[in-house]
């Protein structure tokens, strides 16, 4: 049996598939110790441990990088680049702003190291390392109780010699991470911070995961890192920073095949959670980059290319300063939670929004054991309201409104600003909250399909089951394309990777995808094209993909910079079994009053057969989350469980 779990900042979502049938199930999440939100949910399924494979998406990686909650880690450079971590690029957020928020460093000046060694940006050593100086880095950990160390050479991409030297003078204990082992890539800014992020938190993630496998014993645990692929766990514990997107990418997973199960090519993804909301763009493939950033500092590794906002249901209401309605980026979490949770809330959330206006039934049980306290929910849109001069309902109303605004705002940023025309799309909606807010959002950006697919309260956790295990390696070195023995040079680098992937990857069966990151001479950024053919061939894509990208195309020399390899187990593509028709009419199985719209069908999910027509407004209940359908628009549910809805003509 295969298990997937994906760990969220208010719940812990669970998807069990025995090749036949699918369960999904939920718990509230356990921030203080994940494990303990997985051991219970696997309990209350019923289920052994032990007899599970089982596919995590965890946020251990994440939450340390967000709260600044790793270990103490000593960073080592060469001699003069000290400072490298604290300088960074220099940039500002808000270039004009007159009053800009303090920068505070990621590491201090005093948890970072020189020491003697340089190789050339021929990758040649012109000055060896001082092995005298080694004595004092060992005395340096010892004294300062590091629990990690971060090494970071100038071109060791090119020759990793003096890191190894390095690593051979560090005593046995910390957890140490090699800027050549994590990503073996040019610019030294972006690949120091992300070997300093590894080590960071690798102790962190080895020690959960290590906890996991001992409390659990699963027959398997393999983690989903963040270009959408999933690991074991061992590997997952030294190359920690690979899980920063460990449980949105899950989500992107199962997005991409869903569309593929329904022809739809081209999606624009919206899961909301309890916590945050993140959006994607698919076309055909979800995008990936290799320049993301986390909490404003850069992670230079294949990541699926996810936009996130602090927008969910767990976001409170607020008033600033001016005496305006905000809502979030704080969230209340799973403990306590919003106010209807009942656990202890204050402060109102957007989902005692959506309860105070009846879009969640008052009978309704989250995660389907959890009775929600409606009126406690209205008391505290009372309180909010007064000072807004609105009742409870009109506040919760605006407390909607803001949300929905901020979430269309993530999703123009995917779409609108990167030149995507939104109504090309359907709207994928998933995430415990994402079918609250489906209609609205489509309407804000002129789409007219929406697609809510099966499991969607629990999406990212059925992505876990759908990811292919797989690993991204990568090396860079300079090659001028038009060089006569560029594509020999190209593929005894590739070859090297492949050996690489073959001995991290012991004993699978693997294929390979070969990319090429290629630049016009002089540039600072370069495009990533597969490789294919002749050069002549990847010189003619790399130049379409840079008029498509700027609008236009340069009479220069054009230049390889980096190989990018994804190595891969094929594995079938996970398929339920199709839904059975039936003759009767669907039917209501309760009347919800919504505020503003009056007394709606409410139907059960689990009920809805294929061919089903049901026109809004109305509700569909399951245990793991709600839809709301608006007026205008109507829902049809597919033979895979999905639902399909449309915007009526004429609104």
């Amino acid at each position: 049996m295969f298990l997937g779990v994906d760990t969220g900042g208010t719940f812990t979502d669970f998807v069990l598939f025995d090749g036949a049938s699918v369960r999904f199930h939920k718990e509230l999440s356990t921030p203080e110790n994940p494990s303990l939100a997985i051991e219970r949910g696997i309990q209350n399924l019923g289920l052994n441990a032990r007899d599970l494979h089982l596919i995590h998406g965890s946020t251990v990686a994440t939450n340390a990088i967000l709260e600044r909650k790793g270990v103490k880690t000593l960073f080592i450079t060469n001699k003069g680049l000290e400072d490298l971590l604290i300088i960074g690029r220099q940039t500002r957020p808000e270039l004009y702003s007159l009053t800009p928020d303090e920068r505070v460093p990621w590491i201090h000046s005093d948890d970072c190291m020189g020491l003697s060694g340089r190789i050339n940006a021929d990758g040649v050593e012109i000055e060896p390392t001082n092995r005298h100086e080694f004595a004092a880095l060992a005395n340096i950990i010892e004294k300062g109780d590091y629990k990690a160390v971060a090494v970071c050479q100038l071109f060791s991409f090119l020759n990793n010699s003096h890191e190894k030297e390095i690593a051979s003078g560090i005593p046995d204990g910390p957890f140490v991470s090699l800027s050549h082992e994590v990503v073996a890539e040019y610019r030294e800014y972006e690949r120091g911070a992300t070997t300093f992020l590894n080590a960071y938190v690798g102790p962190l993630v080895q020690r959960y995961l290590k906890h996991l496998e001992h409390t659990l014993a699963p027959k398997h645990l393999f983690v989903m890192h963040s270009s959408g692929g999933v690991m074991a766990a061992e590997a997952a514990g030294c190359q920690a920073v690979k899980l920063a997107l460990s449980g949105p990418a899950g989500g992107l997973v199962a997005a991409q095949a869903i569309g593929r199960q329904l022809g739809e090519s081209k999606l624009i993804t919206f899961d909301m959670g309890g916590t945050s909301t993140d959006v994607s763009l698919i076309r055909g493939e979800a995008a990936k980059t290799t320049e993301s950033e986390i909490a404003g500092i850069p992670i230079a590794l294949p990541m699926l290319d996810i936009h996130t906002i602090g927008a969910g249901g767990g976001s409170l209401a607020w008033i600033d300063e001016a005496g305006l309605p905000q809502v979030g980026p704080e969230s209340a979490g799973a403990s306590p939670g919003p106010v209807c949770y009942g656990l202890g809330g204050q402060t109102p959330a957007v989902t005692d929004a959506n309860l105070v206006l009846g879009r969640i039934p008052p009978t309704a049980k989250l995660a389907g054991s959890m009775l929600l306290d409606r009126e406690a929910a209205l008391v505290a849109f009372e309180k909010y309201g007064e000072t807004l001069g609105l009742g409870p309902e009109s506040a919760a109303e605006a407390v909607i409104r803001i949300a929905e605004e901020h979430m269309a705002g993530a999703l123009r940023v995917v779409s609108v600003q990167r030149g995507h025309n939104p109504d090309d799309f359907a709207l994928l909606c998933f995430g415990g909250a994402g079918g609250l807010h489906a209609c609205a959002l489509a309407d804000a950006l002129g789409m007219r399909r929406v697609v809510v697919p099966l499991a969607s309260g629990a999406f990212s956790a059925l992505g876990m089951l759908a990811g292919r295990q797989q690993g991204d390696y990568s090396r860079s070195k300079p090659i001028a394309a038009l060089d006569g023995d560029a594509m020999p040079q190209l593929q005894h680098l590739f070859g090297e990777l492949e050996q690489e992937a073959a001995a991290e990857m012991e004993g699978l069966t693997l294929q390979f995808e070969r990319r090429v990151d290629m630049r016009y001479m002089g540039q600072g950024f370069q495009l990533t094209v597969p490789m294919h053919g002749e050069i002549s061939a990847m010189i003619e894509g790399f130049t379409a993909a840079h008029l498509k990208a700027y609008g236009h195309s340069l009479d220069r020399p054009v230049e390889i910079v980096t190989a990018r390899l994804t190595a891969f187990v094929e594995r079938p593509e996970l398929s339920f079994p199709n839904l059975s028709a039936s003759e009767k009419e669907t039917k209501p199985c309760d009347f919800s009053t919504i505020y503003g719209v009056g007394e709606v069908p409410q139907y059960l999910r689990s009920e809805l057969r294929p061919g089903c027509d049901i026109a809004g407004p109305a509700l569909v209940i399951e245990e793991t989350s709600t839809l709301w359908i608006s007026a205008g628009w109507r829902m049809n549910a597919t033979t895979f469980g999905h639902l399909l809805l449309e915007r009526c003509h004429g609104f």
